[in-house]
């Protein structure tokens, strides 16, 4: 429309090396098809930013008239337009930003306020300081500067309304993209990105909303106090609902914000990865200065998703017409809208723990304050490891002819091979086991402010815990089976499954009727044959049920305890129930209890395995007043740091003499 033949050359060029294609076949196909995307990228993007700007006119008065459509400019009033939307290549590829077509999902771009300035003063420079019926006029293409042309006036010293009106059209122009298809990039920060885990930490941070709005009152007063980041526009029912059920808008929102976590990492130099097996991760600590920084990144994300979706700024709210007050600087919002920024950047750490993932520092002077390797190994790997060591201990003590050292060899490798084979075994064993055991970011939407400590000792373990929703009622439970390794694995997969079926096929909701079945059933399949085989299969279980409108607890238990934390005093609440009383033909002989819990307290489950795990100077169990002892003095801290601390301490107690790991190890610990 406007263009030569060599202008479409050069303007083919400036879209192509703002494309992020690293096959570039992209690229080609914008070289290929030019008239197409042309009127894509330039026809299209004039237009809507017009339009837009004519929608913005109506917040603020300034220097500029907007009187027509865009169809009835006249062809140098459109050309300006054109022009200007020709020049958005350059201004991407100044910030190092890239461009990239999507599908479902358009990632919100993150380009600072200072940045939307600097492009801002750059447009200040190129077009007039004339009214114009078009809203802009070119200088470089309608005047030749003279002499007497005055000096420009500096961008910081222009009007308040120019000054907005320029700013106001970079803002618009990532929304400009998103219209027709696309999405702008960093690629630092999309090399972090890994869509996995970014759909679970969408889910993550949807529980935390659910259990905010849970607890708040009815009353608006409280409503408020819900963090504006959370989603878009005003909160509505229809969000009280599970994760895959939330309006698309409110998902996306939820995935947007998932998506910025590793760039709000970057920005205080951390990194995210999945934690390694055999490694253990630990509470990210940030201080305040990383808070604050991160805080502002957030509000930065929250900004743009708004204006991805037709959002702008305005001294007053209007959700009809996409009207917002918060849409300005992080300098410039209140303490109190600041704090609900702070408030998702502090739950950052928890929703990684839940997932399985870990933040680490670029700089790797401060690794060791985000993981480290778990110290106790599988007694599959110890072997492994000795019989290496052994062989080259022979190796340094006697001189083996050629032939004896092959024979050896071959031994050796025979033995590395047996022990590798019912390694892969257990490792298959651990991936059933993962498999049918609640993630942890299901325990987080269950229940937000909780930890579970699961150290196996064998790779797979005996130990079990379960969690399951049913509307206003959460069943979880933590048990211990006969044995660790694969005989306590097997047991821990029987358990389990007659577990979920009382609770989630037959539906039953009091705790001595679900353990009754989880009995009677396990006695019926194991037979209990203690004469011939000189043991008894069994398990020993802590099951509660949390009524969350009441705070009602009902448990039930056999052999493993209950403690109760409230007002820093420790209640034991020990099992009354033997397993033995127990068949599928008798009545229910188990009995259950029922506490009321306050705001603030704490529950823990586990198994014996903390309590009996060997060490010290004097080679003696750990014992269960010292754990509880343990559990009081840490409670000032956070779940998630108690995890660590627990764990800490453990491995503490068994380095002091090089103690083995001697049982499945698990502690639940819950805060309402």
């Amino acid at each position: 429309m406007f263009m030569s033949g060599n202008v479409t050359k050069k303007e083919i060029l400036k879209w192509s090396e703002v494309i992020y294609d690293p096959e570039h076949e992209f690229i080609q196909d914008i070289s290929l098809n030019w008239i197409m995307y042309k009127k894509i990228f330039i026809d299209k993007i004039a237009r809507n930013l017009y339009e837009d700007m004519r929608r913005a006119r109506m917040l603020i008065t300034i220097p500029f008239t907007f009187n027509k459509d865009f169809g009835k400019l006249t062809k140098d009033e459109k050309i300006v337009w054109y022009d200007y939307a020709s020049e958005i290549p350059k201004k991407l590829k100044l910030l190092n930003i890239f461009i990239r077509p999507y599908k479902d999902f358009c990632g919100t771009c993150i380009i600072t306020d200072s940045e939307i300035e600097e492009l801002a003063s750059l447009d200040h420079v190129n077009y007039t300081k004339e009214p114009s019926s078009g809203g802009l006029k070119n200088n470089k293409t309608t005047n030749i500067k003279r002499k007497t042309d005055p000096v420009p006036v500096s961008f910081q010293k222009i009007p308040g309304a120019r000054k907005w009106f320029f700013k106001e059209l970079n803002y618009l122009i990532p929304p400009q993209l998103k219209k027709i298809g696309y999405e702008i990039i960093r690629p630092d920060e999309a090399s972090e990105i890994d869509m996995v885990m970014i759909k679970k930490l969408a889910r993550a941070i949807h529980s935390r909303y659910l259990q905010k709005m849970r607890k708040s009152d009815t009353s608006s007063e409280n409503k408020m106090n819900i963090p504006m980041f959370y989603y878009p526009g005003d909160h509505e029912n229809q969000y009280l609902t599970d994760f895959e059920n939330l309006p698309d808008e409110i998902k996306y929102s939820n995935i947007d914000n998932a998506y910025h976590i590793p760039t709000k990492l970057l920005s205080v130099g951390y990194k995210i990865r999945h934690v390694q097996k055999g490694f253990k991760s630990i509470t990210l600590h940030l201080n305040e200065e990383e808070i604050e920084t991160m805080a502002m990144v957030e509000h930065i994300r929250w900004s743009w998703d708004k204006r991805l979706s037709g959002w702008i700024y305005g001294n007053v709210k209007d959700s009809s017409n996409k009207i917002h007050p918060g849409l300005i600087p992080y300098e410039e919002l209140d303490e109190s809208e600041k704090e609900k920024d702070r408030e998702l950047v502090r739950l950052i750490p928890a929703l990684l723990q839940d997932i399985d993932f870990e933040a680490y520092p670029v700089n790797p002077n401060r690794i060791k304050k985000l993981s480290y390797a778990i110290k106790p190994q599988s007694s599959i790997h110890k072997i492994l490891d000795e019989t290496r060591e052994l062989n080259d201990q022979i190796r340094s003590l006697v001189m083996l002819t050629p032939e004896v050292e092959e024979m050896v060899g071959i031994r050796n490798r025979k033995i590395e091979e047996a022990i590798i084979e019912v390694e892969d075994s257990y490792k298959y064993a651990q991936h059933i086991q993962d498999t049918f055991l609640p993630d942890g970011l299901y325990v987080r939407e269950c229940f937000p402010d909780s930890f579970i400590l699961f150290e196996p000792k064998d790779i797979v373990s005996g130990d079990f815990y379960f969690f399951s929703k049913q509307d206003d009622l959460i069943i979880f439970a933590a048990a211990d089976c006969t044995g660790h390794g694969i005989p306590g694995a097997l047991l821990s997969t029987l358990g389990y499954g007659i577990l979920d079926q009382a609770v989630n096929e037959i539906k039953l909701t009091d705790p001595s009727e679900i353990l009754h079945h989880l009995y009677s059933k396990i006695h019926r399949f194991l037979r209990r044959d203690t004469e011939s085989a000189g043991m008894s299969d069994d398990l020993d279980i802590i099951l509660c049920i949390l009524d969350i409108k009441t705070n009602i607890l009902a448990f039930s238990g056999v052999k493993n305890p209950l403690y109760h934390i409230t007002k820093d005093k420790l209640v034991e609440y020990r099992a009354k129930n033997l397993p033995e009383n127990c068949n599928e033909d008798s009545e229910c002989q188990f009995s259950s209890e029922k506490i009321q819990l306050d705001t603030g307290d704490t529950i823990y489950l586990c198994s014996d395995g903390y309590a009996d795990q060997f060490g010290g100077k004097h080679h003696k169990k750990y014992q269960t007043a010292t754990f509880k002892d343990f559990l009081q003095s840490i409670q000032k801290f956070s779940m998630p740091e108690q995890s660590d601390m627990l764990y800490e301490e453990i491995e503490q107690w068994r380095e002091e003499n090089n103690e083995d790991q001697t049982d499945d190890i698990l502690v639940i610990g819950i805060r309402i």
